[in-house]
């Protein structure tokens, strides 16, 4: 994955990896799932309509509810693809009170933070020596696929789930209104990631992944009325205010030079050494205004690199656009040009002119009435 940012947009770039149908690399159950709201309540209803569903129904709880069974999750799954809202919620009450009954639970597991390990999908006899029971082979449209379940969702789920039609396509809704994390963590506080393999320097499809580029492009919002750093982890306040101070500097650079632009013609119409001298104030100002730009530009690099590990991960690299180096041009002849109409500023009267109009034009004014 790669980024580039300017002053005024920020671009993301990288390469998706997607699992092939013919791949037997094992898949998160969330690359199954449904997300749009649409579907996943059009497909709660077919499945509620299925025979499957009215047997699960068919025994009834016991009052009250002792321990968790079979009959508890298939009543918890039943419930919940109906829509039967306030039956599903005191279900999901009497399991959550039986799920860590005496036991340490999640949170206080994942606030171990015992680090990360990353997990290779391709390699499944080894995912099943890590993950054991996490891992399914569940059939999709007639073939047979390798998917991850983390064992918290697995253990609120009926026997048998993996061979019921489209569940599989329902498991992300149902763990959010369960309330249970879709991350995996081990019983020591490890958190497991699923890392596929590194594209290949050639072509688009590898180890049964094919890698789809992407690129997205944002303008960077200077307004006051809403606060950015809630909609993107890559910026925070003081990104906001570093970028502001940039853009300031830059348009302020751009306005002085564009007078010292035209007042370094007007000398050559007028040469008398003061309008020199004015000039190359001007582009005095104009070089260190662009000097600040480019600090501050290394100054936000810097804060970013300390505090933003989401725009600079653990191992990251940067370079410079060409950008920078036309930053730097435009400082190094603004100041070459204050030099030189410093230098040639001096006053040359007589016979020291090089025409009688440069001299003319250094003799001494009396401004009067």
């Amino acid at each position: 994955m790669s980024s580039h940012a300017g002053l005024w947009r920020i671009c993301r770039y990288g390469l998706v990896p997607f699992v092939m149908a013919n791949s037997t690399a094992a898949r998160n159950f969330t690359t199954l799932a449904f997300i749009n709201a649409t579907q996943i309540n059009q497909l709660k209803k077919t499945i509620a309509e299925m025979d499957f569903v009215n047997e699960m129904l068919a025994e009834e709880l016991p009052e009250p509810i002792e321990e968790i069974d079979d009959n508890l999750k298939r009543h918890l799954f039943g419930r919940w693809v109906r829509g039967e809202r306030l039956d599903f919620e005191l279900i999901k009450s009497a399991y959550k009170t039986l799920e860590f009954n005496g036991t340490e639970d999640a949170n206080a597991i994942a606030n171990r933070r015992a680090g990360m390990l990353m997990l290779n999908p391709t390699n499944v006899s080894a995912l099943n020596e890590t993950i054991g029971a996490a891992l399914s082979t569940i059939p999709i449209n007639g073939t047979y696929v390798n998917v991850i379940v983390p064992e918290r969702l697995r253990s609120a789920l009926f026997d048998g789930w993996e061979d019921k039609p489209k569940v599989i396509h329902l498991l992300w809704s149902f763990a959010k209104d369960m309330e249970i994390p879709i991350g995996m963590i081990s019983p020591n506080g490890t958190k497991l990631i699923i890392r596929p393999p590194l594209p290949p320097k050639r072509g688009r499809v590898d180890n049964g992944y094919e890698y789809i580029p992407f690129k997205r492009c944002k303008y960077l919002d200077f307004s006051l009325d809403e606060d950015p750093t809630n909609l993107d982890p890559a910026i925070d306040d003081e990104i906001i205010n570093y970028t502001r101070t940039q853009a300031t500097f830059a348009v302020l650079s751009l306005f002085i030079m564009f007078m010292g632009f035209f007042f370094s013609i007007y000398t050559f119409l007028n040469p008398r050494y003061m309008f020199k001298r004015l000039a190359g104030g001007i582009h005095f100002i104009s070089a260190a205004t662009s000097l600040v730009v480019i600090q501050v530009l290394a100054a936000s690099i810097e804060y970013q690199k300390e505090h933003l590990a989401y725009t600079f991960p653990k191992g990251s690299t940067y370079k410079f656009g060409y950008g920078i180096y036309l930053a730097w041009i435009c400082f190094a002849v603004n100041l070459i040009s204050a030099f030189l109409f410093f230098w040639y500023s001096k006053k040359k009267k007589g016979s020291k002119a090089a025409s009688d109009e440069l001299g003319m034009a250094d003799e001494p004014i009396n401004i009067g009435r």
